[in-house]
């Protein structure tokens, strides 16, 4: 048996695998569209390089003309 927990309620999602968890990770639709709902609201973001930081240059390819 798997143990694992929702990410948005924390509650215990008993169970063997995915196939008994058809919201994965999730454990309803209600915490899925929660999820979402962060997402469209930014509320996670993704961190980017820091500020003043130049991206490294990637070398440019010889067989382009």
């Amino acid at each position: 048996m798997i143990q694992v927990r929702c990410p948005i309620c924390d509650r215990p999602m008993p169970g063997h695998g995915p196939a008994d968890w058809p919201q994965f990770p999730f454990c309803s639709p209600r915490c899925r569209l929660i999820d979402l709902g962060r997402w469209l609201g930014e509320e996670y973001r993704i961190v980017s390089e820091a500020p003043g930081e130049a991206p490294p240059e990637e070398p440019a390819d010889p067989d382009i003309p």
